[in-house]
């Protein structure tokens, strides 16, 4: 018999009997899942990566939920883990599935952590009146990101940052500042740097924190991230 063949057979027996457990990743607005590249999970967990796809003008935070929702296999067990504006789809995501575990990173979970300036921008409709130009426009978008808010060379970030269509941008925006979360979710976890630019860390609360963690940490504290990501996905419920 064909050794290859044996050898493809055994590996299913082995995947039905021992499969490890599929952790779906989504990252933050503008951002590709590369981001998570740095961290590790434990033995008998896997990383899934589901992408940004470009939404419907009018699409609802639900609709696009659903949409992503398609790629995650609910015949077995999984866990959730988003970053910043991953963390909103994620949490939607809870309204009508039942992942082992949620974990937002560098976002937000209850109306009391909602930032000062996404209420400032959604009382004044600021996602209506930016000109269409702006947000078309790549540079004033990266640069609006990395300069004002990370502070680092667009350069830096390039690779990264690939969602940059002005329909997904402007989508996004109104999205993540109008969002109200219920924080009525079961098994949620939350990771959050002590020096996050976008969401603020005395407005967090009932988080693991990371010592001079920014919104970047997921990627620039990878190992700290890792370490207690690692610690939540090994928790016994």
């Amino acid at each position: 018999m064909n050794l290859n063949f044996m050898k493809n057979i055994w590996t299913k027996i082995k995947q039905i009997w021992n499969p490890d457990i599929k952790v779906y990743f989504i990252s933050g607005m503008c951002y590709n899942c590369s981001v998570f590249d740095g961290l590790k999970l434990p033995k008998g967990f896997k990383k899934v990566y589901i992408e940004w796809h470009i939404p419907r003008e009018d699409e609802t935070l639900e609709e696009y939920a659903h949409e992503m929702a398609k790629k995650i296999d609910t015949t077995r067990p999984f866990v959730l883990v988003g970053y910043s504006f991953g963390a909103v789809i994620i949490q939607e995501m809870n309204r009508f599935l039942s992942p082992m575990k949620t974990i937002i990173i560098s976002s937000f979970k209850s109306e009391r952590e909602i930032p000062t300036f996404f209420k400032a921008i959604k009382m004044a409709n600021l996602t209506e009146k930016v000109p269409k130009r702006l947000y078309s426009s790549t540079d004033f978008i990266t640069n609006a990101f990395n300069r004002f808010v990370y502070n680092v060379p667009t350069s830096e970030l390039t690779d990264i940052m690939t969602y940059t269509d002005p329909v997904y941008i402007k989508w996004a925006v109104k999205q993540i500042t109008e969002w109200i979360p219920e924080n009525k979710y079961k098994h949620l976890y939350h990771i959050h740097g002590t020096l996050d630019q976008v969401f603020p860390y005395e407005l967090i609360r009932d988080a693991f924190p990371v010592e001079n963690g920014d919104h970047l940490m997921v990627m620039k504290k990878a190992n700290i991230v890792s370490s207690i990501l690692s610690g939540i996905l090994l928790i016994k419920e």
